[in-house]
């Protein structure tokens, strides 16, 4: 441990280092409170010994001053040493924060007892700070699930929600355009008639594997996982042609893929219909109508033929 003297006695003060660095403990000497109060904010130790006077200043103040600079301050051991304490002594002693009372000189023995309490406190703080860092991270963890799809580790329904509320705002204040991009495995249910709900699943992390990798690093852009085999894309400040040429890219890389699927109704593999519809400047009054606009464009996908993007045309302005 560390451990911090303050005595004005020197050979009481030598005494106390010796025995306590035998024990194997690091420790430091202050002859004034100034240098108390700095040892405490550089570094606090884990046992702080203060003489009842210490430079001319009360240690009842020595107490008090080390505690108003908080931190681990707040939570180090003091113990105050002086000739001896009087009830009052040991009443104000305790309301400036310290600890425990000894008499000086202060033999060995005495010294270790409070060196192993302040041993156990140390641990049992160091296990409750530990435990405290671990729920942290745990509860981190749990908000990251609450946003991100369990299979594919892309966004969830709840996630594009709030990514399309919030970037249809966005785009509304600053009279930019925002595409969205619905994306649909065709005959997704016959493929997991054919081939299994498993192999089904590795197809859809195939699939958002590809999606994470050429999706466009864009400033606000989201990818979501909106239902079983349903994916969103949302790009901000996008026009139309280029959100079409992205949604075309995406579509040919998840052909690219080839996953045998021998029920399809358009090809003998996996692939997938996108709609594309984008929110300009005064043609949707709400992020739903954007919605909307892009369900229609994907059923209109669907409509012909399938493996396709549709570009919704362009909205009037209303």
């Amino acid at each position: 441990m560390r451990i911090l003297v303050a005595d004005n006695d020197g050979e009481h003060r030598g005494i106390l280092v010796r025995d306590m660095e035998s024990l194997g403990h690091t420790i430091q000497e202050a002859l004034s409170v100034r240098e108390v109060l700095e040892i405490c904010r550089d570094k606090c130790p884990d046992l702080i010994f203060v003489d009842s006077t210490l430079s001319g200043l009360p240690g009842v103040d020595v107490v008090s001053q080390v505690r108003q600079t908080g931190g681990a301050a707040l939570w180090v051991p003091i113990v105050l040493m002086g000739k001896s304490f009087t009830d009052l002594d040991i009443e104000q002693g305790l309301d400036a924060g310290a600890d425990d009372f000894v008499n000086k000189p202060l033999q060995n023995i005495r010294a270790k007892v409070k060196i192993r309490s302040a041993e156990r406190l140390k641990n049992l703080k160091d296990e409750v700070f530990s435990v405290a860092h671990d729920l942290v991270i745990a509860n981190r963890a749990l908000e990251g699930l609450v946003t991100q799809d369990a299979l594919t580790g892309v966004g969830n329904a709840n996630s594009f929600e709030d990514a399309l509320e919030r970037e249809w705002f966005k785009a509304k204040r600053s009279t930019t355009p925002l595409a969205l991009i619905l994306i649909d495995l065709d005959y997704f249910q016959l493929f997991n008639q054919a081939y299994g709900a498993p192999e089904g699943d590795k197809a859809i992390k195939h699939v958002a594997e590809v999606l994470k990798i050429n999706v466009p690093p864009k400033e606000g852009a989201a990818l979501a996982r909106i239902t079983g085999e349903t994916f969103a894309f949302l790009v901000p400040e996008t026009t139309r042609e280029d959100a079409f040429k992205i949604a075309e890219q995406l579509r040919g890389e998840i052909d690219n893929l080839k996953i045998p699927h021998k029920t399809s109704g358009c090809s003998d593999h996996l692939t997938a219909s996108f709609g594309v519809a984008l929110a300009e400047p005064g043609n949707y009054t709400s992020p739903w109508d954007l919605k909307e606009s892009a369900d229609f464009a994907l059923y209109q996908a669907k409509h012909y033929g399938r493996n396709r993007s549709y570009l919704e045309p362009a909205a009037k302005a209303g």
